[in-house]
Formats: C-alpha cells, sequence, structure tokens
C-alpha cells in the first residue's frame, strides 16, 4: 500500500474541484455581494475550472504511471483549496463592519493572484492533452424513501466447508476449559466474516457471546472491560486494574454455562502480552470459553492457540465471480452473456480476496460493457505485483479501482473517514454533518443533504468500504437513535494513502489534524495552521488542575477551519472560538466552570453544535439566532441553562433539538412554536412543557420525539383522557417514525391505535400500561416491547381474547408474564410459541391466586413451554393441585436450568421427581407451599435396583413456609439450606443415620444451614444428623433452642447435643428469647472460630461473665449485641461477616420478590423486611 501512496494522493482532487465550482456558483449566484468586476472574474475562473474538471478523470488515470501527471493533479488540489479559502475570505470581508473599505479593496488584489496561478495550472492541462470524459460516471441515486434502513447483509458466498471446519475444533477440545482457535490468512480474504458466521451458528444461540475488535494497538484493559460490559449487557463501568477486571471476568465467566468470545483483528506480536491475555479468559470455573481469533500473522496465530490454527485459504476464482455477481445484480441484466467473460477475468484480479470482489462487484452495478472492459484493462492492476501473501497488494489494485470509479463527491466523503484513528467507531449522524460543513455534498433539487449523507453511507456499506460496527449495543442504549460504523483495516489504509499529505502535520498542504494538544500553540504542531480544515483537540484530564490548560493560540490560528472536535473540558475554549468565522461544526461537550456564550454569535455559518454536560452554562445569548443556518442543537444534560432567549425562535433550520436532562429551561413552548423543520426532538425529563403540548403536536416535520420521564409534567396525574389524545396527535403527525414514552407512569395507562403507523415505540418502564391496541401487534418486535421484560395480560370486558398474542412478535432475554388470569384460552397461550423463542434465558409466570379465572391454571401452564434456552425459571400465584407433564419432566425441557424458584403455590402436593429436575440446577426455592407434604430424593438405578441421591451440582436450596413438607428419605447434597417456617423438614427424620450415610450422600460437601421461625427445640432438629460436614449453623427468630420440649424459663439452656456438631466453624443465634446461657459441651466445638449472639435476652451478659468467658476461650471472634429492650437507639445488630453480603442481598431479593407479588396479585405472606433472615451464604 505505501509505494502506492504518492499514486492515490492525487485521486481526491475531483471530489475538492466539484466543492469549489459549486461554492463558486453560489458566489457569483448573489451569496456574496460582489463588485460587477469581480463576479466577471469569477465567472472566468468557473469557466475554466469546468473545462479543467472534464479532463480530470484523465489525468487521475495518467497519474497512476506518470510522476508530471501526478504532480499537476496536486496542484490543482492545492489550488482548489486556496480559492475556497479565498472565497470565504470574501464573504466574511463583505459582512464586516470593520475596516470594510481596506478589505474590499483587497480582493481584486487576492483575485488577480489567483487568476495568475491558475493560469499556470491550466497551460499545463493544455500540453498534456488531456481527453474530456465523455459521459458522466456518476450513477442515479437511490431512492432514499425505499432503502433507508432496509439495508440486509449480503449472502456469505464460499466459506460453509470453512465454518464447519472452525466449529469442529471448538467442540473438538474436550479438555481445556478455554480453548483458543485462531484464524490467520490475508487481509480482506474473510476471516471476520468467518467468525461472523461462527458467531451467528445456531450451536452457539444457548452460549453467552462476545465480539471484541482488538486492532494494532493492543489494550488488554480494554479488551477486558469489553468482554466484561457485554457479559453483563450494560454499559459497565471501566475498571482501571487488570487485577479488578481479572476478579469480575472469573465472576461474570462463573455464572455462565457457556461463552464464546471473538477476538477479532489481532497484531499483538509480544509472547508475554499473549500469555497475559489468555490468562484472563482462563479464569472461569465452571463455565467453558470458546474463544475465536482472527490475525493475518502466521507467528500470532502459533502463540495464543491451544489447537491447530486455521490457515483460511482464499477464494477460489469461481467464489470470486459469484460474489461479483451478486454485488452487480448481474443476473438482472440483458447483456450478460457478453459481460460474463469479462466479469470473470476480473474476477481472477481479484486474487481470492472477498472484500475486493465485493467492492468491484458493486462499482460494476450501474457501469456499461465498455467500462467493464475498461476496468478489466485498466493500468491500476499493475501497482499488484507482490508476491507476498502476507501483504496488503493483493487486494491494492481492486481497492484503487473501485475508490477511482467513485463518483466525485462519494470519493470526498470516503476519503473523509480517513482522518479518525483506525479502529474507530464512527457515529452516523455526526459524519454526515461533517461532510456537510465541509462542503462535500452534491447540490440536489430532489434530495436534502441529509438524505444525500444517507444515501452516501449506503452506497460506501454496499462496497464495503464502510461496515456496521458490531459494538452498537456495548456503546449506546439500544433506544437510541444512532447508528455506528467502522472501515476495514485495508479499506482505512486505502483512505489514508488517498489523503496522502493532507494527514501531514509537518507538509504544507495539511487540512486534517487530530488529536493536537490544547496546551501548546497549534503552530508547534503543523506549518500550516490556517489551512486546517478540520481539527480535533486533547489535553491532559489526568489530574484535576490540567483541565484549564488551554493554550490561547491553541485553535485561533485556524482561520479557515471547518470542523472542530474538543474533548477538552476548559472554558477557555469558548473564548477563542469567536474568531474562527469559517467553522460549521463544533462539538465541545463536558466544558467545565461557567462557560459565557457571549462569542456564538460571530459564528454565523455554524450549522452544528454540541454543549452536551456543560453544566454550568446557565443561558444563551440572543445573538444565538445570527447563526441562521443552525441544524443541529445538543444542549443536553446542561442542568443550570434556566432559559431559552427570546431569539431562539428564529432558528428556523433546526432539524434537530436535544434539551434532555435541561429540566430547568423555562420558555420552552415559546421557543419551539417556531421550530416548524425540527425532525427530532429529545426532552427527556423536561418540566416546562405544562398546559402546552400543541406546541409540539404543531411540529409536522417530526420524525423522532423522545418524552421520556416527562408525560407528568405536560398533564396532571388524572389526565389519562388528555394524555391519550396528545399521543394520539403525535402519532398522526405525517412523518413521525419512532416516539419514546419509557418510564411514565401515571397517567399514561393506555396507547391508542395510531401507534401502529410508528416505526418504534418505546415503553421502558411504563409499568401502568394496561391496555395496547390489537393492530400494535403488527409493529417491529422491539418497537412495541419497550414494555418488556416485565409484561402484564389484560383484557377488555367483554372480548373473548386478551392480549397474550401480542408475545407472538418478541424474543427477549428475559420475559416475566404477570396477570396471567386473564387468558381466556389455552389457544391464545399456544400462539406465543414460547418454546420456539430461543433467545430467553429467564422467564417467570405470575397469576394472582385470588382472582377468578377463565382458563384452569394447569392448562394454560401446558402450553407455556419455555424454551431449552431458559436458565432461571419461577412461578408465582399458580393454584392448581397439580403440573403438567412438562414440568414434571422439567429437566428433558430445559437441561441449561440454573434456578428455579416457586412461591405462593397454595394447592400444590407434589413436585417433579429429583430425577426429573435439570442436571445442572444450581439454587433451588420453594415457598409458601402450605400442601406440599413430600418430595422423593431417589431414583432407581437401573438393573440392580439401587436407590441413588441426585443433585451434584445443587448449591442452594431454599425452602420457606412449607409447613407439611417432608424431604424423604436422603438429604440432597447442597452447599447452603436455608429453612424457614418449614419445621416438618427439620424434624420428620426418621431418626439418626450412620455417620457413614450421611457421609456418603454429602460427600466432600462443606454445608451452611439457616433456619429461621422454628417453633421446634433444638434437640428435636434431626435435620443435623444428614448433615457430616456442617460448618455454619445460623438461627434467627427461632423460639426454643433449649434442651426442653416446652418453653420454659426453667429451661433456658442451649441443649447440650449442640456440642455433637463438631465440624461447625460458625455459630449465630439472633432473636431467640428465651436462651439465656449455652452448655458446657460448647467446649468441645474445637472447631468454632466465629460465634456471634444479637438480642437473645440474657445470653449477651452471660458470655461476657468472667466465670463464662474461659468456656469460649477457644473461639476467635465473638460478636455480641444487647436484647433489644436494654438499648432502644442501638444500630441493628452486626451480622455475621461470612453472611452479611448474603443477608444485604437477601433483602433486595425479598423486596424485588414482594414487588412482584403485589403486580401479580400474590398475598405476602412472610414476614416484615425489617426481619427478613438471610437465606443464603
Amino acid at each position: 500500500m505505501a509505494a502506492a501512496a504518492a499514486v492515490v494522493g492525487g485521486m481526491v482532487a475531483s471530489g475538492v474541484i466539484k466543492v469549489v465550482i459549486k461554492q463558486i456558483g453560489s458566489a457569483i449566484g448573489g451569496k456574496i455581494k460582489l463588485h460587477k468586476n469581480l463576479k466577471k472574474d469569477l465567472q472566468k475562473m468557473k469557466m475554466t475550472l469546468e473545462s479543467v474538471e472534464a479532463a480530470l478523470s484523465d489525468a487521475e488515470r495518467r497519474s497512476i504511471n506518470d510522476s508530471s501527471a501526478l504532480l499537476w493533479v496536486n496542484r490543482l488540489k492545492a489550488a482548489m483549496y486556496d480559492i475556497s479559502d479565498m472565497l470565504d475570505d470574501f464573504e466574511s470581508d463583505t459582512q464586516s463592519r470593520v475596516g470594510a473599505m481596506r478589505k474590499k479593496i483587497s480582493m481584486p488584489d487576492k483575485m488577480k493572484k489567483m487568476q495568475k496561478r491558475l493560469q499556470k495550472i491550466t497551460e499545463d492541462h493544455q500540453n498534456y492533452r488531456l481527453l474530456p470524459e465523455t459521459r458522466s460516471n456518476e450513477p442515479q441515486l437511490p431512492d432514499i424513501r425505499e432503502n433507508a434502513g432496509t439495508m440486509v447483509e449480503a449472502e456469505i458466498i464460499g466459506r460453509a466447508e470453512e465454518k464447519l471446519e472452525i466449529l469442529a475444533r471448538l467442540s473438538g477440545s474436550t479438555t481445556e476449559h478455554t480453548t483458543f482457535v485462531p484464524i490467520w490468512g490475508l487481509g480482506g480474504i474473510g476471516k471476520s466474516t468467518l467468525a461472523r458466521l461462527v458467531y451467528n451458528h445456531p450451536e452457539f444461540e444457548k452460549h453467552s457471546r462476545v465480539w471484541v475488535y482488538v486492532s494494532q494497538i493492543f489494550d488488554l484493559k480494554k479488551i477486558g472491560n469489553t468482554i466484561i460490559s457485554q457479559l453483563s449487557r450494560q454499559q459497565s463501568q471501566q475498571i482501571l486494574d487488570l487485577h479488578s477486571i481479572n476478579i469480575r471476568l472469573q465472576e461474570l465467566l462463573a455464572e455462565k454455562k457457556n461463552a464464546l468470545i471473538i477476538l477479532d483483528d489481532l497484531w499483538e506480536k509480544r509472547p508475554s502480552q499473549l500469555e497475559e491475555l489468555k490468562s484472563m479468559l482462563k479464569q472461569s470455573k465452571g463455565c467453558k470459553v470458546m474463544v475465536v481469533v482472527t490475525t493475518r500473522d502466521e507467528g500470532i496465530a502459533n502463540e495464543i492457540s491451544t489447537v491447530q490454527p486455521y490457515k483460511l485459504p482464499q477464494l477460489s476464482d469461481e467464489m470470486c465471480w459469484e460474489i461479483m455477481s451478486q454485488k452487480s445484480k448481474f443476473e438482472t441484466r440483458d447483456d450478460k452473456e457478453r459481460l460474463e467473460p469479462i466479469g470473470r477475468d476480473i474476477a481472477k484480479k481479484c486474487k481470492g480476496v472477498a472484500l475486493a470482489a465485493q467492492s468491484l462487484g458493486h462499482i460494476l452495478r450501474s457501469k456499461s460493457y465498455g467500462e467493464w472492459n475498461s476496468v478489466r484493462t485498466n493500468h491500476i492492476w499493475n501497482l499488484s505485483t507482490s508476491t507476498d501473501a502476507s501483504s496488503s497488494h493483493e487486494v491494492l489494485g481492486s481497492l484503487l479501482l473501485s475508490y477511482n470509479l467513485m463518483p466525485p463527491y462519494l470519493k470526498s466523503c470516503f476519503a473523509y473517514c480517513a482522518i479518525f484513528p483506525k479502529g474507530h467507531i464512527m457515529i452516523k449522524d455526526e459524519l454526515i454533518h461533517q461532510w456537510i460543513a465541509l462542503g462535500f455534498m452534491e447540490p440536489s433539487s430532489i434530495f436534502s443533504y441529509w438524505q444525500l449523507g444517507e444515501s452516501y453511507i449506503m452506497q460506501l456499506l454496499e462496497m464495503s468500504f464502510l461496515q456496521h460496527s458490531k459494538a452498537i449495543v456495548e456503546w449506546y442504549d439500544i433506544d437510541n437513535i444512532v447508528t455506528l460504523f467502522t472501515m476495514h483495516d485495508l479499506v482505512y489504509d486505502l483512505a489514508r494513502s488517498v489523503m496522502a499529505d493532507e494527514f501531514n502535520l509537518a507538509g504544507p498542504n495539511c487540512r486534517y489534524a487530530w488529536n493536537i494538544d490544547s496546551a501548546k500553540p497549534l503552530k508547534s504542531s503543523t506549518t500550516s495552521p490556517e489551512k486546517i480544515r478540520t481539527l480535533n483537540i486533547v489535553g491532559d484530564e489526568t489530574s484535576w488542575p490540567s483541565w484549564y490548560k488551554f493554550h490561547r493560540d491553541a485553535i485561533a490560528p485556524a482561520k479557515y477551519v471547518r470542523v472542530l472536535h474538543s474533548s477538552v473540558s476548559s472554558n477557555r475554549l469558548v473564548a477563542s472560538i469567536g474568531q474562527l468565522k469559517q467553522l460549521r461544526y463544533l462539538s465541545a461537550p463536558n466544558i467545565r466552570g461557567r462557560v459565557d456564550l457571549g462569542c456564538i454569535g460571530m459564528l454565523q455559518k455554524l450549522n452544528y453544535l454540541n454543549l452536551h454536560n456543560c453544566q454550568e452554562l446557565s443561558a444563551l445569548p440572543e445573538s444565538i439566532s445570527e447563526m441562521e443556518g443552525l441544524m443541529y442543537l445538543n444542549l443536553s444534560d446542561c442542568e443550570n441553562l434556566k432559559e431559552l432567549p427570546n431569539s431562539f425562535a428564529n432558528l428556523k433550520e433546526l432539524v434537530y433539538l436535544n434539551l434532555s436532562n435541561s429540566d430547568n429551561v423555562i420558555g420552552l413552548p415559546e421557543a419551539l412554536a417556531n421550530l416548524t423543520k425540527l425532525q427530532q426532538l429529545e426532552l427527556t425529563a423536561c418540566e416546562n412543557l405544562r398546559g402546552r403540548p400543541e406546541v409540539i403536536t404543531n411540529l409536522t416535520e417530526l420524525r423522532n420525539l423522545r418524552l421520556s420521564r416527562c408525560m407528568h409534567h405536560i398533564f396532571d396525574s388524572s389526565s389519562t383522557v388528555q394524555t391519550e389524545s396528545f399521543i394520539d396527535s403525535i402519532c398522526r403527525l405525517p412523518n413521525m417514525e419512532h416516539l419514546d414514552l419509557s418510564f411514565n407512569g401515571h397517567p399514561l395507562i393506555s396507547i391508542p391505535e395510531s401507534a401502529s403507523c410508528l416505526r418504534k415505540l418505546v415503553l421502558h418502564g411504563c409499568r401502568q400500561v394496561a391496555r395496547l391496541p390489537e393492530c400494535v401487534a403488527k409493529m417491529d418486535r422491539q418497537s412495541l416491547f419497550g414494555l418488556l421484560p416485565l409484561f402484564s395480560v389484560t383484557t377488555d370486558d367483554g372480548k373473548c381474547y386478551s392480549n397474550l398474542g401480542f408475545l407472538e412478535h418478541v424474543n427477549p432475554h428475559k420475559l416475566n408474564i404477570k396477570k396471567l388470569e386473564n387468558v381466556k384460552s389455552p389457544e391464545e397461550a399456544r400462539s406465543v410459541r414460547l418454546i420456539e423463542k430461543h433467545r430467553i434465558e429467564e422467564m417467570s409466570l405470575m397469576w394472582n391466586p385470588q382472582a377468578e379465572r377463565s382458563v384452569d391454571d394447569m392448562e394454560l401452564l401446558r402450553e407455556l413451554v419455555p424454551p431449552t434456552t431458559l436458565q432461571k425459571f419461577e412461578i408465582y400465584g399458580y393454584i392448581s393441585a397439580s403440573f403438567p407433564d412438562w414440568v414434571m419432566s422439567i429437566g428433558n425441557y430445559l437441561p441449561n436450568l440454573d434456578r428455579m424458584e416457586m412461591y405462593g403455590l397454595p394447592n400444590c402436593k407434589s413436585l417433579p421427581p429429583l430425577a426429573q429436575l435439570p442436571p445442572n440446577l444450581r439454587v433451588l426455592t420453594l415457598e409458601e407451599m402450605e400442601s406440599l407434604e413430600e418430595w422423593n430424593t431417589t431414583y432407581c438405578s437401573g438393573e440392580d435396583g439401587v436407590n441413588e441421591l441426585m443433585f451434584c451440582k445443587l448449591e442452594q436450596v431454599n425452602i420457606h413456609f412449607c409447613p407439611k413438607l417432608r424431604i424423604t428419605p436422603h438429604l440432597p447434597r447442597a452447599a447452603s439450606w436455608s429453612i424457614r417456617g418449614s419445621d416438618n423438614v427439620l424434624i420428620s427424620w426418621a431418626g439418626s443415620v450412620s455417620h457413614n450415610d450421611a457421609s456418603s450422600s454429602f460427600s466432600g460437601v462443606s454445608t451452611t444451614l439457616i433456619v429461621g421461625r422454628s417453633k421446634v427445640p433444638l434437640h428435636q432438629w434431626r435435620l443435623l444428623h444428614h448433615i457430616p460436614a456442617l460448618i455454619a449453623l445460623h438461627s434467627y427468630n427461632c423460639w426454643d433452642l433449649t434442651s426442653s420440649p416446652e418453653i420454659t424459663f426453667a429451661h433456658s439452656k442451649l441443649s447440650e447435643w449442640v456440642g455433637e456438631l463438631a465440624s461447625v466453624q460458625q455459630l449465630t443465634i439472633n432473636r431467640c428469647m428465651t436462651l439465656e446461657e449455652l452448655p458446657d459441651s460448647i467446649q468441645q466445638l474445637t472447631n468454632l472460630q466465629e460465634l456471634n449472639v444479637s438480642y437473645c435476652g440474657n445470653l449477651e451478659q452471660w458470655c461476657e461473665a468472667e466465670e463464662n468467658k474461659p468456656k469460649l476461650a477457644h473461639i476467635e471472634q465473638k460478636d455480641l449485641f444487647p436484647p433489644e429492650d436494654s438499648c432502644h437507639s442501638c444500630q441493628p445488630p452486626m451480622v455475621p461477616t461470612t453472611v452479611a453480603l448474603a443477608a444485604n442481598e437477601n433483602k433486595k431479593v425479598m423486596l424485588e420478590k414482594r414487588k412482584r407479588r403485589r403486580e401479580s396479585g400474590v398475598q405476602d405472606l412472610g414476614c416484615s423486611i425489617e426481619s427478613v433472615e438471610p437465606t443464603s451464604i
């Protein structure tokens, strides 16, 4: 690629000359007030440039092999930039009142100098005898209205066998918990595409999947944080040290059964770094982790692999032709018989590289027979002569040809993408606004600049010169209206070469400067700061005092800058921008300190302004109305912004306005009333629209509207009718597509039928919505169910069906269905086809046990079979006495189930036998099942009829308020037991069992037992005989731990039998008011390390008495708290260290469960949250 840099560097000239000719035309047309003679000079210049433009394509072709032609093209390009700057000066001079006469005199002088320069260039043009273009090579723009948002990924050709090979290598490794399978080969050959095929394969639908773009900049912390973010499915706070990253990864992977991680585009060669990467991903315990790595380097592949690396072969010529044929829509052409031999020859030149075939196929779509032949014989192919399979030369020719055949405006837009660092994620809206600011858009009488920008994006995607970023979920909330792109690194290299000298900070023609230090003068970074058109400035934000280090000449010398990005938080930036008269695009978020925008009115050409999170910005100046062309304004999270000026209403070109979380702004209705071109309006949490909803419903151009958390600020809480009428009016706006009503409670309780006209309706957190129209079911599944994961079944009076059928169109990761008693027939549940929704991993089904039903619970549950991907399953309020067959054989239906919880099942008498429960079940909870009597824990192993215990993987069992339940004949193995209000589980054992029998059932299992609300004395807890490796015993609110079967103050000593619990290391006694002393046998507990006593009458005093301290001397840690009546002002007792976190977490769990019961109508039969006992360790 480096060998061709000089060649392609001149190819962007055709795009630049187009922009300048348009600019001259605007000046002549009256945009600039010019003297008559000056206007004539410009008309003459325009005609000259049009003649040069006609022959420029020939000059660019010759520049490939002719260095003098290349020099001429570069001189022309430099002159075009200078003419553009001159015209901007003319416009500024005519508008300025300061020194107007002197400036007008200087205009002719500048014009004469430019005419002489241009004359020399045109004379050279005539000497080259360049041939004019006989026909336009610009394809007709696609109909944006048809294509926008409908692009789908093209069918992938020729990698079926390779995909099967990778799958075989992943599944073939049985000895390693973490398997690394590298795919290596030539750049652009399809390594990432193959990895994507594996990533999307049905075999991994049940896996936790992660995609990380690594790039040439190897950053272990970034890689780790990216994996953490995707595994947790949320934008996690960045962890700054590798040790903490490893710990968090270990925690997340331990929660998963299987994980597939793609590490795309790995360049790092240092063995130590690669070993650290492997070590990071080998943290999993109990989780099978499969890692696919893509790289160009065989050495890297060998170093990181745990199985044989896979070298991806080049595509055959036939496959390249098939890709080209598909991309060029070859089969629809009338002349395909003539074109096929030419096309097959071109396919051979692709050298088996998919990227080359894709880009050429698209560019040939609109070409004639002669142009196909010209592509075949083009001299650019001569640049691709290298036989080094590891280089990028194989694909260079095809990419250059594709670029050379682009329309001029598209060339400029594509080449500009090289300003960003390699691997950078580009935001579509920002990119298009920058193209607009730089004048890259071709004037059109049909399409707006924005529509043209979307069209250019689509064409670059079709050519594979842009790619959809896989990081979209990681970086942005799924509801945000944002699209992200990135570039293949070979395409990026091409774009960088095209711009060549325009990125060279040390050269005289530098136009684009990235990551410039704001603490230094701009002249220290580039020799020609006045020529800069795009400037990105950064600062040292690592320490607080450094944020204001902003040099007064950091940006001022860039007098012709059009696009300014700033990641500097200094408010000194604002004071400098008034000098940048040509600025069109300003992004300066997160500015600290007081922000005075008094100079903003001087930026009359500004069309994009982003001041997000400038928290000390308190006011906008009246002069903001001077920015008559402003299209985009982001003032979100400007908490101290108090009001909008009266002149704000004059910003009539605004198409985007974001005032989200700037909730103190007054005067909003008046400001919005005149902004009739607004297409996107974001008002999340805005409080000052009360009584004026019509200002929004009159904005007829609106396409996207966000009203999250603000409906109660527009209407009174009782205005449900007004609210529905308002939403109906919004949905009926002629251009409305996206409406966000998330996190709005009362008065938002119903959605009008007109919502079905929308492309997307977001209802996250709208828990009060009870009615949805039937026609909304036809909407896109993500559009409708912002309500998920909680879905409330409702039905209107008199209807013979409910809204359950709407779930047919969704497939979320989590689904909680409440008010199932409202379902009218089993057929409704059958139509949902839950079993086919393989994305669901967590699900709860909730009935109100007191409500009347149209369908028996068991008949309904029979139709609600979850998918095999389910990992967590909860049932609330089910009142049938038995379960359907699939529940009784649940292990066969839900093999991946990790957690199962049943609450408030008053009539259930039987459970699935332990043999039928899922083999991977770790947590089992049974609560408020007062009719449940027995649970058998063995199964017949077969020929010899021997009964065997189940549940090797069970970790936690919670049994709460199941008073009749008996577990027979043996206790299942589990690391933690929580038994509350279920005394039969404690006492209903045949008696003592031998130590050997107990050991066989609990082999190798150290157990924690938590007992709460027990009414039977400790000596009757026969369950303890079945737990030989009991390491922790915690009792809460137990009425009698004494040796007496009756509760009397005469027998207030803990049972002597406690001395037999030889393995116990931790003992907790809480709120056992009858207990006053510990038995002498406490000294036999030689392993006891921690004793916690709280709220137990006089027991604390007994423990602190001098005569009793020798009995407790062997215990390392003793936490003692006085009884409640002796210290009313005391804080709650300290929870034992080993259960503190579990107790806190349990309170959160209990709160959530009580909330769900309230939602489903299940009565809360448990104790108050203040006295909740921990249920897990």
